[in-house]
């Protein structure tokens, strides 16, 4: 997929489109000093989700951490 935003010379990727705009929403969430909730750093398969998940409730509250970081999205 192709998105054409000035001319036809000046063609941009959908992937090209999803880092623009996901660095431009880096760059305001982090420069409004709001608190976002904290993205895990290690793979599921790495372990990285295996004491959350776990525990009792675990699974409920991966899913009310998606709930929160996707509801805080303008």
């Amino acid at each position: 997929m192709q998105w054409r935003f000035w001319n036809s010379d000046e063609r941009l990727t959908s992937a090209e489109v999803a880092r623009a705009l996901h660095s431009q929403w880096l760059t305001k969430a982090l420069a409004s000093r709001r608190e976002y909730p904290r993205i895990p750093i290690r793979r599921a398969a790495e372990g990285g989700f295996s004491k959350m998940l776990d525990r009792p409730g675990g699974p409920d509250r991966a899913r009310q951490w998606w709930d929160t970081a996707l509801d805080r999205l303008e």
